[in-house]
């Protein structure tokens, strides 16, 4: 017999939580999945009408805190009710809690992989859930580009509603458009200028015309839970010869990945086209344990579902692309002396094993 999965979070978010329970809950309740089709959601009598109406094929117990019953009584009460001792707990599952289960006479495993490997594999109301928060990302980028391409130019720096233009303006302005459309962006990247070397520089102050500037949004919605995720880079007005050099080689590193980009394919060889481009065109990359300060910083993807961040990778790591993998194809190139250059795509491995770039916006550069 399997050993069940156990945990116990809020999932807002704790991804494997939301996985494995369907239920979006601030404060922490428990999930034993005795196997795929039996799972049990132990939650505040307070949730338990919310949780019965909004899952289903789930069974919902309230959690009852009796006096002098501590938490750690009360979970290993909930999972013997199920006939078992012995459970498995994510990597994200709470030490002391693990420690007092135990003292509790509950076996505790932990289990760095099932959900991970589940997670991993989309379905395809998963990967529609992926594109619908890509289309939203597209139209806030829109946005900020009909903004920046209406702003009037006073010594090279933007105004707009008579007033300099900052990158924390930006940002404000795109979080309220996400919130206002059942999305919600946090640290979305708006790095203008020689600061945009640092590839996860959030950016700040006056934007300039004449200069990179990296946009880089991963909206989720607050539906589905799931992300999206797509970089741009914009120059108001025109680009400096080694901006427009910068670019090129970025795009052509991106084609040179998706010509390489099918199902079974090993994803480091994807990594690897990317790096021959910039490498053919004199940009330092990483290799032999070292890392440059300047050129390709970073791998060429990752995957992209509950979590902005999760498998596969697209790197040197031994992954392989398969049905159900959505990730992002995110070519760079970094130089202190100019700011950064990125362009990302999110691309999924459909059920039937067919390749598809889910993103539909422009790649353009200069914002004349």
């Amino acid at each position: 017999m399997t050993v069940p999965l156990f945990h116990f979070a809020e999932s807002y978010n704790d991804a494997d939580q939301y996985y494995l329970s369907g239920f979006l809950c601030g404060d922490p309740f428990a999930v034993l999945e005795v196997n795929r089709r039996k799972v049990i959601l132990g939650v505040s009598p307070m949730e338990e009408g919310r949780a019965k109406l909004e899952t289903s094929g789930k069974t919902i117990l309230p959690l009852h805190r009796r006096k002098g019953k501590t938490l750690n009584q009360v979970l290993a009460g909930f999972i013997r009710d199920y006939g078992t001792a012995q459970v498995r707990v994510p990597p994200s599952f709470p030490v002391g809690l693990a420690q007092g289960l135990k003292g509790e006479g509950i076996g505790i495993e932990i289990d760095g992989t099932t959900l991970s490997k589940r997670r991993r594999v989309k379905t395809l109301k998963q990967i529609l859930a992926i594109e619908e928060a890509q289309r939203c990302c597209e139209k806030a980028f829109t946005m900020v580009r009909s903004l920046l391409a209406g702003c009037p130019v006073r010594g090279g720096v933007l105004y707009h509603d008579a007033r300099i233009l900052t990158a924390q303006k930006v940002r404000s302005m795109i979080e309220v458009f996400f919130l206002e459309n059942g999305f919600e962006s946090a640290d979305t990247i708006f790095a203008p200028g020689r600061g945009g070397a640092d590839p996860h520089w959030r950016g700040d102050g006056p934007v300039r015309a004449g200069v990179p500037i990296v946009m880089d949004i991963f909206p989720r919605s607050r539906q589905s839970r799931y992300y999206s995720d797509m970089s741009r880079t914009f120059v108001v007005g025109r680009a400096t010869k080694i901006v427009r050099e910068m670019h090129r080689a970025v795009r052509e590193a991106q084609d040179a990945a998706f010509d390489r980009l099918e199902n079974g394919v090993a994803l480091s060889a994807v990594h690897e086209a990317v790096c021959e481009v910039f490498k053919k065109r004199g940009y330092p990359v990483p290799g032999n344990g070292e890392q440059p300060k300047r050129g390709f910083l970073h791998g060429t993807g990752h995957g992209v579902g509950l979590q902005i961040h999760e498998a596969p990778t697209v790197s040197v790591s031994p992954d392989i692309f398969q049905p159900g993998d959505v990730v992002t194809i995110e070519p760079g190139l970094y130089d202190r002396r100019v700011g950064g250059m990125r362009i990302e795509d999110i691309v999924a491995c459909m059920p039937d094993g067919s390749v598809r770039n889910l993103t539909n916006f422009p790649k353009d550069l200069e914002i004349l």
